[in-house]
Order: structure tokens, then sequence, then C-alpha cells
């Protein structure tokens, strides 16, 4: 039987019952939530996509796998905010995408916070900071997350 963590009140549940023992929150109905965010990012859904991922953060805040999808969305928005074929001669497209950024290394953050050892995670953020000139700190996450190996 696997042990696992509620994201809504960091009790200890067995994973087998698929409800959390101290609050009662169906724990299958965030790893729903999860699958149908990763489906809809994989098929270039992103509004979806972020739309599930915050779902099951007002479930259970306290999930680094919901931060850390969500982040993953931001962090592409970023990318597609730059390809100037979407927005020929747009002066707000390196303002959009510093943004999308800033707002994926926050989602790394709390899936950090709340899994040190989330070596994903570490590697995106690292990417993020990357994408807007911090190669320092970028530098330290790549580091990071390797020796998580």
């Amino acid at each position: 039987m696997e042990i696992i963590f509620c994201p809504k009140c960091e009790v200890e549940t067995s994973h087998s019952s698929h409800l959390c023992d101290k609050c009662g929150l169906d724990l299958r109905k965030i790893n729903d939530l999860l699958k149908k965010g990763d489906i809809s990012f994989n098929q270039e859904k992103y509004q979806d996509a972020i739309s599930f991922y915050e779902k099951a953060i007002k479930m259970g805040r306290k999930n680094p796998l919901a931060w850390y999808g969500k982040g993953n969305v931001l962090l592409k928005l970023g990318e597609n905010s730059e390809d100037v074929s979407l927005c020929v001669k747009c002066h707000l497209c390196p303002v959009l995408s510093e943004a999308f950024y800033n707002d994926a290394i926050s989602c790394y953050n709390k899936a950090i916070d709340l899994n040190s050892k989330f070596k994903d995670a570490w590697h995106k953020k690292g990417i993020a900071l990357e994408k807007l000139g911090d190669v320092l700190d970028a530098k330290k996450c790549f580091e990071t997350a390797k020796e998580l190996k």
C-alpha cells in the first residue's frame, strides 16, 4: 500500500482508499484533473490545460504536480508569444513573453516549495530564467536538477 499526502490537509493517506482519511478529499478527482490538463497541454489546448490545473490547485493548493503543470503551460505560452509569425510587428510580444515566464517561475517555485526534490520543476525553472536572460540563476537551477538525478 502506497502512502501519499493529501494536497489539501497534508495528512498521510493510503493511496488505495482514494479519499483522504482526514478531510475526505477525493484524490481521484485531482488526478483526473491533472491527466486532463496533461492531455490538453499535449493537444496544444493551453487555456483548457490551465483551467484543469487551476481546478486541481483549488481542490488542494499543496499539489506540486498541479503547479508544475500550470508552469509548463505558461512557459509554452511565453515561447509561443516570441514567435514572430504569431504577432508581426507587435511591440508587446517581449513584454507578454516576459510576463508568461515570470508567472511560470512563480508556479515552479510553488512546486519546489512543496517538493524541494522535484527535479523537473528545477529544470523548467532554469529554462524560464534563461529565457529572461538570468543566466546565473538558470545555471544554479540546472545544477540543482542535475544533482537530483
